[in-house]
């Protein structure tokens, strides 16, 4: 009960953190909703494992798979092009730290 718990604070705050991010990259983008956050914080995070970028780490065509399903994903669901959608990675970057250093809680890897 405790780490389904767990998943679900970590699902909220990452979500938070990727309509907060998409928010202050793209302000009034009808496409970002918490409810689509949820959704592609679960689609990402799945990726993350599925790409094997979670337990291949110090290999490089993980993460080459990774970022490209990350960047497919954000300018998909939100009608963003590729720089704004790396706008969005570095805007999450910057909140999730933040979440991070404030509650002591890691974000999913969303970006």
């Amino acid at each position: 009960m405790v780490h389904l718990l767990a998943f679900l604070l970590r699902l909220v705050l990452s979500a938070g953190v990727l309509w907060l991010a998409v928010a202050w990259v793209s302000p009034a983008n009808p496409a970002n909703t918490f409810g689509r956050a949820v959704a592609v914080s679960i689609v990402l995070s799945i990726a993350y494992y599925v790409t094997l970028a979670k337990f291949l780490w110090f290999l490089l065509l993980p993460w080459l798979l990774y970022v490209t399903i990350w960047l497919a994903v954000i300018m998909g669901a939100y009608g963003i092009g590729f720089w704004r959608a790396l706008l969005v990675a570095l805007a999450l970057t910057v909140l999730s730290w933040l979440v991070s250093a404030l509650l002591g809680i890691r974000t999913f890897r969303a970006g």
